[in-house]
């Protein structure tokens, strides 16, 4: 015999389908998150230098190259001043040589003057010193009236020997001291232009300019690099906070899922116990009224047996009776196994 427990188990039955297509839901999601786990883009391998390490080396080279110009433009103004100097060292040499050979032809003069026996009071000294100087280019010719009258009787007389004499050594100095002056207004012409480039130097400062330059650029990078430092870092907890929130909503729905199967099963523990005592009741009942049945029957069929035994007969009745008495008994032995064999199907 089985029993159905009617609009309790359709419900069961429509609760279960439910939780099996949430279940093949679930399953198939968690199957596209794995398989998005492991793809791998090419963006994300290191193909190529990190870029903190890049914008550091970038840096580097743009602070290099500020000291490196700047080192450049001073070496070139350094080998600039070398160069002056070492021309300037020429003129100087020069000068120095043809100052000597300008005293030392003062000296000859001198020794001439001595050997002549010439005072250098004495009037034949200083027409000497008049006639020098208007016969050498280089001279002073700048001369008194009264200078300019006693040149013009000297033209007019023959100079003596030792005023020749003089007169040529002294050209020959004037012109060594000529040499010699130019040489020193070289140099310092050269000298001036040490002096200027110096001053220019320090007005611009370029190594200093350079250095500065260059640690404002380390500066720089080294902020930059803190912020991408952050940004990465940034990214990396918000992608470990979209992770972890990912991994706590999947715990909560497969927690949820979870709870629905235990309170589905609840629910079914409650349907089956519910048939089970309904069952037990319905049983319980039919096996009062078939004890009462077969109770019946015995009695009756004992009835009925006594009357066959006592040779009880109704006129022309007693085959007939007797065939009755024995259908009845195989009646109620069919009913008595009927009854033994009663089966509650309690599977659910």
């Amino acid at each position: 015999m089985q029993i159905k427990a009617g609009n309790n188990e359709n419900q069961m039955i429509y609760k279960n389908t439910l939780v099996q297509e949430k279940a093949v839901v679930e399953g198939g999601r968690r199957a596209v998150k794995q398989q998005k786990k492991n793809v791998i883009f090419a963006g994300d391998l290191p193909l190529h230098k990190d870029s903190i390490t890049i914008r550091r080396q970038e840096a580097q080279r743009q602070a290099m190259k500020f000291v490196q110009d700047a080192w450049n433009s001073d070496r070139k103004t350094d080998q600039g001043m070398d160069e002056i100097r070492a021309i300037q060292e020429v003129y100087r040499e020069d000068a120095r040589g043809n100052k000597e050979q300008a005293n030392a032809l003062a000296d000859k003069r001198e020794e001439l003057r001595e050997q002549y026996g010439v005072d250098p009071e004495s009037q034949e000294q200083k027409d000497l010193e008049l006639l020098m100087r208007e016969a050498s280019p280089y001279a002073d010719h700048s001369f008194t009236e009264e200078e300019e009258a006693r040149l013009a009787e000297l033209r007019e007389q023959t100079p003596t020997e030792y005023q020749e004499r003089c007169i040529a050594l002294y050209k020959d100095q004037k012109i060594f001291e000529h040499r010699a002056k130019q040489a020193e207004n070289y140099s310092g012409y050269l000298q001036s232009s040490l002096t200027d480039i110096k001053i220019e130097r320090q007005k611009f400062h370029k190594m200093a300019d350079a250095q500065n330059n260059a640690k404002k650029v380390m500066e720089q990078a080294s902020k930059d690099i803190q912020g991408m430092l952050l940004d990465e870092a940034k990214d990396h907890v918000d992608e470990t906070y979209e992770e972890t929130r990912e991994e706590a909503e999947e715990k909560a729905e497969e927690k949820e899922a979870e709870e629905e199967k235990i309170e589905l099963r609840k629910e079914q523990k409650e349907l089956m116990e519910a048939r089970i005592d309904e069952v037990r009741e319905e049983s319980h009942k039919t096996e009062e009224a078939s004890r009462e049945q077969e109770k019946d029957a015995r009695e009756e069929a004992a009835f009925l047996k006594d009357m066959a035994e006592a040779g009880m007969n109704v006129a022309g009745a007693g085959d007939a009776v007797n065939a009755e008495i024995k259908d009845m008994l195989n009646k109620l032995k069919l009913i008595e196994a009927d009854i033994k064999g009663i089966e509650v199907d309690e599977e659910i």
